[in-house]
């Protein structure tokens, strides 16, 4: 999947689940509200019937329905509930919407508002599942110092199925405004990732890590000329001076004069692009005086086949992020030991140095890009990226990577590359390098013009 692809997924998943959960919360809120709306009408209602002297009254009646039915169905129209129910105090009805349920008793259990209590909830009768409220209804009190006694109940509900139908009126504007909420994000988004790829012009991320590899070797070898000018200099003046022999002795001691063949860092290292890397590593390092020394057993043939090619070119990137690592842990007079060993199926890679080291809960965490143990300094937007993009290229290429400590007391990374890489179905292909390709390209044409030695 391209970065553009990625980052439009990404956004827009973001923006639904936002969305989504904006919905499920606002309804469940709506509901919420809507149920105590209703709630408090129907406890007036119920308390208004409980309370009316005509009801009360009608108790004592030898037919107590004839009066309170009526009124009753008067209240229920008037303040659209489902039903209003009166009961005396054994549970039997008085009114009821079916006048045939009138004198059987309650299908509920009214014990609640017959206690004295209000009782609010959800319950099954004769017309279906009701949300309701019951309240007590009093009669007179015997003197002035007595209870008022419940001589019954007042049943006031609206079925679920009435209130769902209110809610799901309610939530068509919130369903629609949801829905334009999310077709604004995700037009956001399409604009957001537009922009974003403008910004990084158009790369996608192995070229970024392409370019960053570049500019590490471009600055190598920026060093490595600022350096030699210098050195050019002093040997110029000695010769002015007509001092042969002391400019003679001083490029020896400096070690210039091998800087041009790979022999002067690297005598067993035949390929031109890592000797070339290696050279430029080496000034690097001894322009913030770290020492960079390459294992005398270290052997690399120059690239013969394509799966050879491509293993030096993912070396490339691996070998350079490592040693950029090991001379930033190491301090001033510090040493950085580098060993490369092929056996023809493998590319064995190890960089040693005497700094601090890693400390073992950091193994795994120093991998993930972005994550640095080191000071931030004038580099600090580049932390983090060296190993993350040593983890992808072993990801890659199906390989391994360790992390100890090494003979000079710091860190050792140790870092295993098959020559050719499985694919799916048991078959193999060469790993061509995606990240860093490019540089590999510039490297082979530098050395060959003869380019390198600066």
């Amino acid at each position: 999947m391209t970065l553009r692809a990625q980052l439009l997924v990404l956004q827009v998943v973001i923006v639904l689940v936002l969305v989504c959960t904006t919905g499920l919360v606002a309804s469940a809120l709506q509901e919420r509200q809507l149920r105590e709306a209703y709630v408090d009408r129907m406890a007036g209602v119920a308390q208004s019937v409980a309370r009316l002297p005509a009801i009360q009254d009608a108790f004592d009646d030898d037919d107590p329905s004839a009066t309170i039915q009526p009124i009753a169905e008067v209240i229920r129209e008037a303040s659209e509930v489902t039903y209003v129910v009166v009961t005396d105090d054994a549970g039997m009805r008085y009114s009821h919407p079916d006048p045939e349920q009138i004198g059987r008793r309650v299908s509920t259990d009214p014990s609640v508002p017959l206690s004295g209590r209000v009782w609010t909830g959800t319950q099954t009768g004769t017309l279906g599942t009701s949300w309701r409220v019951k309240v007590p209804v009093y009669g007179d009190a015997a003197d002035d110092a007595s209870t008022a006694p419940v001589i019954g109940t007042a049943s006031v509900g609206i079925l679920e199925s009435e209130l769902r139908a209110d809610l799901t009126d309610d939530r068509g504007w919130l369903l629609g405004s949801l829905a334009a909420a999310a077709a604004v994000g995700v037009l956001c988004a399409a604009w957001l990732t537009r922009l974003v790829r403008r910004r990084i012009y158009l790369l996608e991320p192995e070229d970024i890590a392409g370019l960053l590899e570049t500019r590490g070797l471009t600055d190598a070898l920026r060093s490595q000329s600022h350096e030699f000018a210098n050195t050019v200099h002093v040997i110029s003046g000695l010769l002015e001076l007509g001092r042969t022999e002391d400019a003679v002795a001083f490029i020896e001691r400096s070690g210039y004069g091998g800087l041009f063949t790979s022999a002067a860092v690297a005598p067993g290292v035949r390929s031109p692009e890592v000797a070339a890397l290696l050279l430029v590593k080496a000034v690097t390092a001894r322009e913030r005086g770290v020492l960079l020394d390459v294992d005398d057993s270290s052997t690399l043939d120059a690239p013969a086949t394509p799966d050879a090619s491509s293993l030096h070119t993912d070396a490339l990137i691996v070998l350079g992020n490592l040693i950029d690592n090991a001379v930033d842990a190491t301090a001033p007079d510090g040493r950085v030991r580098v060993l490369l060993a092929s056996d023809g199926t493998h590319l064995r890679l190890q960089v040693d140095d005497d700094g601090p080291g890693v400390p073992t809960h950091l193994h795994h965490q120093v991998f993930k890009a972005g994550f640095s143990t080191k000071v931030p300094g004038m580099r600090e937007h580049s932390r983090g990226i060296g190993l993350a993009l040593v983890r992808r290229v072993v990801d890659r290429r199906d390989g391994e990577v360790a992390i100890g400590t090494g003979d000079l007391g710091g860190a050792r990374m140790t870092v295993e590359l098959p020559v050719r890489v499985p694919v799916s179905g048991g078959l193999f292909r060469a790993a061509g390098a995606e990240v860093g390709a490019g540089v590999g390209a510039g490297v082979r044409a530098r050395a060959g013009a003869g380019e390198a030695a600066p």
